[in-house]
């Protein structure tokens, strides 16, 4: 039944005298309740402080941009009012707060108080805190960066007081023409959790911020038993970084093919060699190597799906050269030069450039020529003409080059100076880092922050940066609760198609909760509050959450507000 009719229900049996609002709760609840669990809002309060003259703490502010960014509506923080408006406030915060409370200025300065108490420690605080007391374990972490494009100018008149440049650099999403902050993020292994969020200038290079970040970060587990491995990708493996980095942590990284020793491997390092592993589809082997003086364990990882999908593509490498160099040849051969040596340097000039292929024959072409300006036929007299040379090559697969590169398909190597780790878990948690991307990928989400980054204050984009990081978290945190429950209690719910899962995704299961609203009827002095459009599945994944959630949809005996 729809919200109206309900509402003349209501009136027909009560009377005109009842008075009645509806607010949208959706899956708010459950974003909500994941803040409240961790103690979000107390943790960040405790950090930075309350003033007793504030009306929203900046804990709470946190809160509701977070829950503004899990919503789903892509508005920019200066439409925050509108959003909270149509929001059950009380249910989702606290009594005593209303919907314009959060106004622009009171996020303006939470976003102000926050970077003046460093926005990377906060996030690290509440992180840590979440991590610890649910028990996840802090022994595998995955860094990488990503870049963030925005429009405008960006310029100040004293850069030296900006905490980060919004400037021109390498740009992931290949907008050169674009200005771009950076975001670091490290997550670990267990859950895709972040850990960890920073922002940095446009123009930041990851080689030297890898280890920075690194030694920034490993500070914070000093005062933990665990053993933490760092996962990068192949820019950390620098002579430098590997040289900086091996004393104090363990690290796993993929190693540049351009390194010779690397690809000497990959090269000789046949299938036959490798053993099956555990993981569906790859084969392995290792090697013990010395890098920069760090002795190492190599791991040669061999994929079939990524063979079958390289070889493709390299065999129409090949050939594509091959005409590129065939209209290379057949210019040449038209070209005049003074004397046969010009011509096959030219010629070999052009050979050098060749990956795959190599000159084969060729001849020379002499031809009497006319000096310039003069008409008729040449005649013999040596003052009238000059002696031009043209070259005509031919070109040739070049099988070793060739083979060489194939042998290479579908293979790369992991590196990591933690000589006891096995084999399996080398290459099992350095896939893992497929966990950052997705956080990356969560991130840039058209319907979260991106249209955000409207904000023109560097320190405030710093920031924002970390409710981005917070914003993942409470969403990897409910998707970890409930797929643990569902695997505990065996239970399945349907994803997308209609087939049963352990492992929904939480965006899916947000989705499910779209279009349940929480009624409040007021009559008289009393108030009563009911969650409307509630169906079985709802009930089931809120029980599956626990008793907290279900308090929050009204579920349990003796919860109204």
């Amino acid at each position: 039944m729809h919200i109206i009719d309900i509402y003349f229900v209501i009136i027909s049996i009560l009377g005109e005298n009842m008075k009645y609002a509806s607010k949208s709760l959706d899956h708010l609840g459950i974003v909500s309740g994941v803040c409240k669990e961790i103690g979000l809002v107390e943790t960040i309060d405790n950090i930075i402080g309350v003033d007793e003259q504030q009306i929203v703490t900046t804990g709470e502010s946190v809160m509701a941009m977070v829950i503004n960014a899990l919503g789903f509506v892509s508005k920019p923080l200066y439409m925050f009012p509108d959003f909270m408006e149509k929001k059950p406030v009380k249910v989702l915060f606290r009594d005593g707060l209303e919907a314009e409370d959060f106004n622009d200025d009171t996020l303006g300065r939470a976003l102000d108080r926050l970077y003046e108490n460093d926005p990377t420690k906060v996030f690290s605080t509440v992180s840590f805190k979440a991590l610890l007391e649910l028990g996840i374990k802090r022994d595998f972490f995955h860094l990488d960066t990503t870049t963030m494009n925005v429009h405008g100018e960006y310029t100040y008149p004293e850069e030296d007081m900006v905490p980060i440049s919004i400037t021109y650099g390498k740009s992931k999403a290949h907008r050169d023409d674009l200005k771009q902050f950076i975001i670091s993020l490290i997550t670990v292994s267990e859950s895709d959790l972040p850990v960890w969020i920073k922002a940095l200038s446009g123009n930041t290079s990851d080689k030297t911020h890898f280890r920075e970040v690194i030694g920034e970060y490993s500070k914070m587990l000093m005062d933990s038993d665990e053993k933490a491995h760092f996962i990068m990708d192949s820019m950390m493996y620098t002579d430098k970084n590997v040289r900086a980095m091996s004393d104090d942590i363990y690290w796993l990284s993929r190693v540049p093919e351009s390194i010779k020793i690397a690809k000497e491997l990959l090269i000789s390092t046949g299938l036959n060699d490798m053993v099956e592993s555990n993981l569906e589809g790859y084969h392995i082997k290792s090697f013990s190597k010395t890098y920069a003086d760090i002795s190492q364990k190599w791991v040669v990882v061999f994929s079939e799906k990524s063979f079958d999908k390289e070889i493709k593509t390299f065999e129409k490498k090949v050939a594509k050269e091959g005409e590129k160099i065939g209209k290379e040849i057949w210019h040449l051969g038209n070209h005049e030069f003074t004397c046969k040596e010009d011509a096959l340097k030219s010629a070999q000039a052009k050979e050098k450039k060749w990956k795959y292929y190599s000159l084969d024959d060729y001849e020379y072409i002499e031809k009497k020529k006319r000096e310039k300006g003069k008409r008729g036929r040449p005649s013999n007299d040596a003052e009238d003409i000059k002696i031009v040379y043209k070259i005509k090559a031919s070109f040739k697969p070049n099988e070793k080059a060739i083979e060489n590169e194939r042998k290479c398909k579908g293979k790369f190597i992991v590196a990591t100076n933690d000589l006891n780790l096995p084999d399996e878990d080398t290459l099992k948690e350095y896939k893992g880092q497929q966990s950052v991307e997705r956080g990356f990928r969560f991130i840039k989400d058209p319907l979260f922050f991106t249209s955000a980054t409207f904000l023109k204050a560097p320190r405030r984009i710093v920031s924002l940066v970390m409710i981005m990081g917070l914003s993942l978290l409470i969403y990897s945190l409910a998707q970890r609760k409930l797929r643990k429950a569902l695997e505990a209690m065996d239970e399945n719910i349907p994803n997308q198609v209609g087939k049963p899962t352990k492992k929904p995704t939480m965006r899916y299961v947000f989705q499910i909760f779209e279009g349940l609203e929480y009624l409040i009827i007021i009559d008289g002095k009393q108030a009563s509050y009911q969650v409307l459009n509630m169906k079985l599945i709802h009930r089931q994944i809120l029980a599956l959450m626990g008793p907290h959630y279900e308090n929050i949809y009204l579920l349990k005996k003796g919860c109204g507000r």
